[in-house]
C-alpha cells in the first residue's frame, strides 16, 4: 500500500505581501480613472434629467398662457414684461418647483457657487450667464440642488444651469450648460428661420453674452445658418463646439483631456 504525502499549497508571507502590493498598485492606477468615469456619467445624468423637466415645464408654461401651437418667443413677447425682469420666468421657475430666489442678487443666496469657468477653463466673473457670486441675472435653486441663471429677454429667456449647484467643478459642459428659450434679440432673417424650426429649446448660448462667456462654443445663431454639428466636442472646429448637443447625441461627456491635447489654451 503506497502512501501519498500531501503538497503543501499554502502561500508564504513574502507571497501574500507581494500580492497584496500588486492589486494596490493595479487598484492606484485604475481606481481615478473609475471615479472620474463615475463622476462624467452623474453630469451626464443630472443634465438630461434637467433637460427633459426644463421641456416639461416649458410646455406647461406654455399651456398656462395660452399659447399651444404659437412659438415661444412671440408667447414671451407677448407677456409684455420687458428686458431683464425676472417676474417673466417666475412661471416656468414654478412648474420646476423652485425651492429659493436670490431676490437680492446672487451673493445673496448660499447655494450660489463661488466661482464658474467657460468651455475652456477660464474662471469668468461679473457677466451675464455665468453661474456666480458675481454673476448677472435671475437666480433660482431647485429641489435637486440644481442653479438656474436667467436673462430675460423680450422674447427669450436665455438660462444657464449648473446640475449640481455649488460642487464643482462648475465648468461649461461638465455641470454648466445653456439653453436659449424663444429667439431672442437676433436679426429679423435669424428669427425667422428660428421660428420656423417650430423648436422653443435649443440648447446653444446665445450670441448676445460676452466674448468670454461663449468662448469656443457654436451659438443659437450658427446653429440657425447650419454652423453647429451636433457631435463636435472641439472649440476651434467650424463655429466652435457644441457641448450641450454633444451629450445629447452621444450619451457622453466631451474628453476634455484629448481636446486640451489639440488646443492650445483649453484646460483639462
Amino acid at each position: 500500500m503506497k502512501i501519498f504525502k500531501g503538497i503543501n499549497t499554502a502561500f508564504t508571507l513574502a507571497e501574500v505581501l507581494i500580492t497584496i502590493g500588486i492589486i494596490g498598485v493595479v487598484a492606484a492606477m485604475t481606481m481615478p480613472s473609475l471615479i472620474n468615469e463615475t463622476r462624467n456619467k452623474q453630469h451626464v445624468v443630472a443634465f438630461k434629467k434637467l433637460y427633459s423637466n426644463f421641456s416639461n415645464a416649458i410646455n406647461m408654461f406654455k399651456a398656462d398662457e395660452g399659447c399651444e401651437g404659437i412659438d415661444v418667443a412671440s408667447c414671451i413677447e407677448g407677456m409684455g414684461y420687458g428686458d431683464n425682469n425676472c417676474e417673466a420666468f417666475a412661471e416656468v421657475a414654478k412648474k420646476m418647483k423652485y425651492v429659493a430666489m436670490a431676490d437680492g442678487g446672487p451673493s445673496t443666496g448660499s447655494w450660489v457657487p463661488e466661482k464658474s469657468y467657460n468651455y475652456y477653463g477660464d474662471e469668468i466673473s461679473n457677466e451675464y450667464g455665468m453661474i456666480n457670486k458675481t454673476g448677472i441675472g435671475c437666480f433660482y435653486s431647485l429641489p435637486d440642488g440644481m442653479v438656474l441663471n436667467v436673462d430675460v429677454d423680450p422674447n427669450a429667456f436665455k438660462v444657464f444651469v449648473d446640475t449640481n449647484g455649488k460642487k464643482g467643478p462648475n465648468r461649461m459642459g461638465k455641470d454648466v450648460h445653456s439653453f436659449t428659450v424663444g429667439c431672442g434679440d437676433m436679426s429679423e432673417n435669424l428669427t425667422r428661420i428660428c421660428i420656423d424650426t417650430q423648436k422653443d429649446i435649443f440648447p446653444f448660448v446665445s450670441g448676445t453674452f460676452p466674448t468670454d462667456v461663449k468662448k469656443g462654443l457654436c451659438t443659437l445663431e450658427s446653429y440657425l445658418q447650419g454652423g453647429c454639428k451636433d457631435a463636435n466636442m472641439f472649440p476651434n472646429e467650424g463655429d466652435g463646439a457644441s457641448p450641450s448637443m454633444y451629450i445629447l447625441t452621444m450619451d457622453k461627456l466631451p474628453d476634455y483631456r484629448e481636446i486640451a491635447s489639440k488646443v492650445s489654451g483649453f484646460k483639462p
